[in-house]
């Protein structure tokens, strides 16, 4: 396992116990995030906000990698991964997502595109 595929670890968890605290150490100072149905998200702070606000509500969130593949150079990753959780009164299990990275030197996250 490569250093890309441990930060897709490090996000996955942070997602599953709701704890945002750490993002920016992940993403550089200027990283781009997409998403459909949103605008950029870009900068590592504007990112954390984001992903704090969007896991805010969940509860009993479980996410499950069902396959990552990193590039040889462990420059990039794609990961195809499921979310569960309850919100408002009611359990969304299993939704399918695909999220790709690309890192920087300092293996820090500065392209983030996510696919639902």
């Amino acid at each position: 396992m490569g250093h890309a595929t441990e930060v897709w670890d490090k996000l996955s968890g942070m997602l599953s116990n709701g704890d945002m605290a750490d993002i920016p150490q992940l993403y550089g100072a200027d990283a781009l995030y997409l998403e459909p149905y949103n605008p950029p998200h870009r900068g590592n702070l504007l990112i954390q906000a984001y992903l704090k606000d969007w896991i805010g509500g969940k509860e009993d969130i479980a996410v499950e990698s069902k396959q990552v593949i990193e590039a040889a150079d462990g420059n990039s990753v794609a990961v195809e991964w499921t979310i569960s959780y309850t919100a408002a009164g009611r359990r969304w299990s299993d939704l399918p997502r695909a999220s790709f990275f690309v890192f920087d030197e300092s293996g820090r996250i500065v392209y983030h595109r996510d696919y639902t």
